[in-house]
């Protein structure tokens, strides 16, 4: 069962970390409001502290969400990491554990999310998260290419497989957390769905060997033949 992770300190800021404190309270506003609705001055009301004070730890905004979203992604690292030493030793079910940790993480951290993957945050992303973003991408790929020397997509390019996982488990995050298409689809076993979904990326107990679709679906029957082309 997925739970939605609660953010921040309570709105009354007492001594302490206020740097931490405005992390927390910002990312409770991103995950309730948005993005577009935080702002510094409001943080500040929203803890109890002067206007100027959030200038003491962050220029701006955007200088928040950077740092915001370089401890989401290092959060994330770590999550999808634990996720992928659970699954074991077998490459393909680590691969496929990590794109499970991938949507569940959009779910569970949707500010961390979010703000990982702002257009604008990612346009002006410093020294630091340009590390963290740099350790999350090898981290993918590694896992990618020690899940094909297991035998998937053998004769696909790491490129391509790393495009086509995080593409399709952008899209299930996307649409798992829109609330609109969560009310519509009314969905019940997220974890279920979630297992579903990336399966159709990779199949640690058939691992496909094509991306395309043709020979994909060639490989399902006997001898490698379609059945519905036999009738052709």
């Amino acid at each position: 069962m997925l739970s939605m992770t609660t953010y921040g300190p309570s709105l009354t800021y007492h001594h302490g970390n206020l740097r931490k404190a405005l992390l927390d309270r910002a990312a409770a506003v991103i995950a309730e409001q948005g993005i577009e609705c935080l702002s510094l001055r409001a943080l500040a009301r929203d803890l109890g502290v002067s206007h100027a004070a959030p200038s003491r730890h962050f220029t701006d905004k955007a200088d928040l969400l950077r740092a915001l979203a370089t401890e989401g992604s290092d959060k994330f690292i770590a999550y999808v990491f634990a996720a992928a030493e659970a699954a074991g030793d077998n490459p393909l079910e680590r691969y496929a554990a990590m794109g499970k940790a991938y949507i569940r993480f959009s779910l569970e951290y949707p500010a961390y999310y979010r703000t990982i993957a702002h257009p604008e945050v990612v346009a002006h992303a410093d020294d630091e998260l340009k590390a963290s973003e740099k350790r999350r991408s090898l981290i993918i790929n590694d896992a990618a290419r020690a899940a094909q020397a297991a035998g998937w997509l053998p004769d696909e390019s790491i490129d391509d497989i790393v495009m086509f996982s995080i593409a399709t488990v952008r899209g299930v995050s996307a649409m798992l957390g829109d609330p609109l298409h969560s009310r519509q689809s009314e969905i019940r076993d997220y974890e279920a769905l979630i297992d579903r979904m990336v399966r159709l990326i990779i199949d640690p107990a058939a691992p496909q060997k094509s991306l395309n679709p043709a020979t994909r679906n060639d490989e399902k029957q006997p001898g490698g033949k379609n059945n519905e082309g036999d009738r052709m």
